[in-house]
């Protein structure tokens, strides 16, 4: 079946996440830090509730959280000229997909780049999260495609597992040129 959808994640692909310094400068409550990252993903807590919890557990004020783990992103500038060109082909619909808690893109990185998407899912507006199955499903059924003609790229192979599970095709996303050359490969393999 032919590839209709590119559905990009967000950090760790189209962002350069700074919470991974956050694991680095913690790595014994990578547990409790993961912990708070997913209440905030289903949307359980706010951007401020977790800045506090966050602050709480490793000692240091919310705008320390903030400014030293959570301002630091930065736009991936390849990945994103590499959406941006597969959308103005015109031969596919772009999706973003990010595991994320309500208000975390309000004012990130994505400014700016908002007409590239199609479709922005974000997993604490709609009570999901990567890797289950129906939130794959839900960005599909958004884009107007089915799951078999998405391919998801995703910097974690458990999320990739997921979207595979939902019927999608899926690329470990390491770079933008190693991403580049898996998509093509699966492109020729869908259209032989």
């Amino acid at each position: 079946m032919a590839i209709k959808a590119i559905i990009f994640d967000c950090f760790g692909v189209l962002i350069t996440s700074g919470r991974n310094l956050l694991y680095q400068s913690y790595p014994h409550l990578i547990s409790s830090i993961s912990d708070l990252e997913h209440q905030s993903d289903y949307g359980m807590i706010s951007h401020q509730q977790f800045d506090i919890a966050m602050a709480e557990l490793i000692g240091i004020t919310p705008e320390e959280v903030r400014s030293r783990y959570y301002d630091v992103n930065s736009q991936n500038k390849a990945a994103i000229d590499w959406a941006r060109e597969l959308k103005t082909s015109n031969q596919y619909k772009i999706g973003m997909l990010s595991n994320v808690g309500h208000g975390w893109l309000d004012k990130t990185l994505i400014a700016g780049n908002e007409d590239l998407f199609d479709e922005i899912i974000i997993s604490g507006d709609v009570g999901m999260v990567k890797p289950e199955v129906a939130i794959f499903e839900l960005t599909a059924n958004k884009l107007g495609v089915e799951p078999s003609e998405c391919v998801m790229i995703d910097d974690m192979a458990v999320n990739i597992d997921g979207a595979v599970s939902a019927g999608m095709q899926g690329i470990i996303f390491n770079t933008v040129q190693q991403a580049k050359v898996e998509l093509a490969r699966l492109m020729r393999i869908n259209n032989a």
